[in-house]
């Protein structure tokens, strides 16, 4: 682990301003930290190689991660190939890797998550709650590990696996960032169902409907959130980041047919 060496700030963080120092990256801690670490812990036992080591918490309170050298897309710097079918398949595939390795996790008993508006406090597995492209480390345009661990929390498994669907294919109303084309319902469909070939989706028929509460709680999120003035998603609720959500979920909902036609 280095140290003595300049921070430099990270893209993205949103929620919380991340800087790599030498190969290490720096966070603001949080009361769900140690559960995130324990959980962090496990999975560097159990193998997986899809997410951050941990190092500690340094002499400035924040805790200390490895630095996973790669790619991290931000908008407006998304590039093309990730949307690609290898990039959608490796995504699902990580997922998946993530769950098999979290299964066999028992959190702490004095644990403590954070959860948020209007989605589950109990489920078979802790979910990572927030994979998307930019909580995504690529090389060659693959993805190769989440970042951002601190939204972790229990959860039914779909719970995840909907929102990376709902990110990854993606199901956006507006169509794929970067791209001027317009969203195309076929094209999703086919997307989706090739996401949940390749996790290993055996029961889908709920998946739509789960992907629509996926979408709701992100909007709550940022509503209740926002309103309370919790640092950063007052901003975010001020500057309209809340109404994406809403949209997608109604694209959803208008194509339904289309996209359950498939899966």
């Amino acid at each position: 682990m280095s140290s003595g060496q300049e921070p430099i700030r990270l893209p993205g963080g949103n929620v919380s301003p991340v800087f790599r120092v030498g190969d290490t990256v720096r966070r603001a801690t949080g009361p769900w930290t140690p559960a995130v670490h324990a959980l962090l812990r496990h999975l560097e036992r159990s193998g997986f190689q899809g997410a951050p080591r941990v190092f500690g918490i340094d002499g400035e309170g924040r805790e200390t991660l490895s630095y996973i050298d790669g790619f991290v897309p931000y908008a407006p710097d998304i590039p093309g190939e990730i949307w690609s079918d290898d990039a959608l398949v490796s995504a699902a595939r990580l997922v998946r890797a993530y769950h098999d390795a979290v299964r066999s996790f028992e959190p702490p008993a004095d644990a403590q998550w954070r959860f948020c508006p209007g989605a589950p406090t109990a489920g078979e597995i802790v979910c990572h709650n927030d994979i998307a492209p930019w909580n995504t480390v690529y090389r060659e345009h693959l993805p190769v590990s989440f970042i951002d661990w601190d939204f972790a929390a229990p959860a039914p498994a779909v719970w995840d696996v909907a929102y990376a669907a709902w990110r990854f294919v993606p199901l956006y109303y507006d169509g794929i960032p970067g791209s001027a084309a317009e969203a195309d319902p076929a094209e999703c469909a086919r997307r989706l169902k090739l996401f949940c070939d390749a996790y290993g989706l055996d029961d889908r028929t709920g998946l739509l409907g789960v992907i629509q509460e996926r979408q709701q709680a992100m909007y709550d999120t940022v509503r209740i959130w926002g309103e309370a003035g919790v640092p950063a998603f007052a901003e975010m609720w001020k500057t309209g980041h809340a109404v994406a959500p809403l949209r997608d979920k109604a694209f959803v909902g208008a194509f339904r047919q289309v996209l359950e036609s498939v899966l």
